[in-house]
């Protein structure tokens, strides 16, 4: 591809991407759920605050301290992680396109990079905006999922330069391949699941690399010592730097303690991740598969068959009629919020497929440039959708473990597979093609429609400044007007340098109101409580720091299996009767039954 054309495409990309933070400007983040610790956490590390020491924290430090240093340079506001985030969402969306247009074609490239920004960097499949790359539940997740395709894209040039098989291109191998374990060692310091995927989509080029290239003697400990050189900086610098103000131990569990953090908290006994993963519902989630993959089955043998049987003259017209009717019958008839629950059959196909691949190809060159990379792409993708378990989606959490996978088969429909029949006596591809991109195009519009059906009813303010941002009007719910009520409420009644507390949920009431919270819990939803040691040590933390106001706001909890905090027995009913001995109602916003937050200050004999 010229210097020339690759430009082009990337200015449609950049084209893109403007046109959809215009047009959804300010409109991420959910003002109660989730989004307000991605504030308040940066926010609090430049006043000298450290995650594990001073905060609970179940993450790696990597994401938490890069939007810390953002606000330390360009200062602590909303905009701030509002340009980082889109500055790293342009450079992502480069790295996608650069690695299909490698190891596919140029317009596979561009196709992945259009289908990335339409379905997933900006999408609101559902009422909380929090599953986006600007304004995201957590920075962990996308942060990672960056740096995984960064060493991805990092490790295939490096087997490409190898298969090379010259001196020049000897000496830039050990350098690349140090920088994709630079990048790997970023994966680790974000999200187990993400770390793990990269891990062994890694270690599948280091097979096969090693193996089908004929590397050996010298070289056979230098390229897996660059790797894990350049692995072991970011972790270790973490260490080091958080050993400064924490002990060692400490801070070795914060930096890679993922995995620690997710044993203490039990996700397999949460209501809420049996159902993130399928378990509620096996049984109809199975169905749905096997549903699935027999439809894709069957349109898949008509295709085959059409590719066939029809004469080469009628596949032109074969083509648009195919694209026309998938796109139609998709648009009308596919059920959006679960069609992707067999894309996890669909990548084991493939990996099995291109492990063929990869034994037969002889052309050292065509196997490190097309082959290798697609399998590793594959093995992160299948590994990133298995966290969804048979609830395999693209909204929710699937806006990062799911588009791998959605890219990759997308890829495969549009230009691997037709390629490959191209290359038969009696297929031409086109058919191929031509209901793939109609039955993408189907998918395109109407998860457009659908977000920006969402977006659409965000007229609310919330903050100020350069922490404004915008939510459901009180047209559809009272949520944004009573937060910002509240707001003003709080600002008349904290005594300065006052401390607030917000349960369960809404942290980002401290941020906006710049007032920090007395314990280093920041959530209390059931699955945070039990990482950070259950009720009965938050009550013991709120007996040493006792705040000067508390909120107490309307989160419905159901999706966790409770009910509502302190009204259940079984949820957070320990903490509301300390909370009620020795604090009284000061006001109240909002109806409580609809959303409402309870102001409570310290009874005059407790001050």
């Amino acid at each position: 591809m010229t210097t020339r054309r690759c430009w082009q495409q990337r200015a449609v990309l950049a084209a893109l991407l403007a046109a959809l933070a215009g047009l959804t400007w300010r409109k991420w983040g959910d003002p109660v759920v989730d989004f307000g610790c991605e504030l308040y956490v940066p926010w609090q590390i430049t006043q000298g605050k450290h995650l594990y020491r001073d905060m609970v924290w179940l993450g790696g430090p990597l994401a938490q301290y890069g939007n810390a240093l953002a606000f330390a340079v360009f200062g602590v506001s909303l905009t701030t992680l509002i340009w980082v985030n889109l500055a790293l969402l342009a450079l992502l969306t480069e790295l996608i396109r650069g690695y299909f247009a490698r190891c596919v074609s140029p317009l596979a490239g561009l196709v992945a990079g259009l289908l990335f920004l339409s379905l997933f960097a900006f999408g609101q499949y559902g009422p909380l905006a929090n599953y986006n790359y600007i304004a995201p539940y957590r920075h962990e997740p996308i942060r990672g999922v960056l740096l995984a395709v960064g060493a991805l894209h990092a490790a295939t040039h490096a087997w490409s330069l190898q298969a090379e098989n010259n001196p020049r291109a000897a000496r830039r191998v050990g350098w690349w391949m140090g920088i994709s374990g630079l990048l790997f060692g970023g994966v680790c310091l974000t999200k187990l699941e993400i770390a793990l995927a990269a891990g062994l989509a890694l270690l599948a080029g280091f097979v096969v690399g090693m193996a089908r290239l004929g590397v050996h003697g010298q070289a056979g400990w230098k390229l897996p010592g660059w790797f894990l050189g350049g692995m072991l900086v970011l972790p270790v610098g973490f260490v080091a730097y958080l050993a400064l103000h924490m002990p060692l131990p400490l801070a070795l569990r914060g930096t890679l303690g993922n995995l620690a953090t997710v044993v203490a908290a039990n996700p397999a006994q949460q209501a809420f991740y049996r159902q993130v993963l399928g378990l509620d519902a096996w049984a109809q989630h199975v169905t749905d598969i096997t549903t699935g993959c027999g439809i894709a089955g069957l349109a898949g043998l008509v295709v085959l068959g059409g590719e066939r049987w029809l004469p080469h003259r009628w596949h032109p017209a074969a083509a648009l009629g195919g694209a026309l009717l998938s796109g139609g019958l998709a648009y009308c008839f596919v059920p959006w919020e679960r069609f992707a629950k067999p894309f996890p059959v669909f990548l084991a196909l493939t990996a099995v497929g291109l492990v063929s691949a990869v034994k037969q190809e002889t052309d050292r060159d065509r196997l490190c440039r097309r082959w290798l990379p697609l399998l590793m792409w594959n093995l992160l993708a299948l590994v990133l959708i298995g966290r969804l378990g048979l609830a395999v989606r693209m909204y929710h959490y699937g806006f990062v473990l799911a588009f791998p996978a959605f890219l990759f088969l997308a890829t495969m429909a549009l230009f691997v597979l037709p390629a490959v029949l191209r290359g038969q006596p009696s297929g031409t591809g086109m058919l191929t093609s031509g209901v793939a991109a109609g039955f993408l195009l189907a998918c395109v519009t109407a998860h457009l429609q659908l977000a920006f059906d969402h977006y659409g009813k965000k007229t609310q303010p919330v903050g100020s400044g350069g922490d404004r941002l915008l939510t459901y009007g009180p047209r559809w719910t009272p949520v944004g007007q009573v937060l910002a009520e509240t707001t003003a409420g709080l600002g008349q009644l904290l005594p300065p340098e006052g401390t607030l507390l917000v349960l369960p949920e809404g942290i980002a009431l401290n941020y906006w109101l710049r007032r920090t919270c007395p314990t280093s819990l920041l959530a209390f939803d059931p699955y945070y409580l039990a990482a950070g040691g259950g009720e009965a040590a938050v009550v013991a933390e709120l007996e040493r720091h006792p705040p000067d106001v508390i909120a107490l706001t309307r989160r419905d909890m159901r999706e966790y299996g409770v009910g509502w905090f302190g009204e259940d027995p079984n949820y957070g009913r320990q903490v509301m009767l300390w909370v009620l001995r020795r604090y009284e109602v000061a006001q109240v916003f909002g109806e409580w039954e609809d959303f409402g937050v309870v102001l409570f200050r310290r009874r005059a004999a407790d001050r």
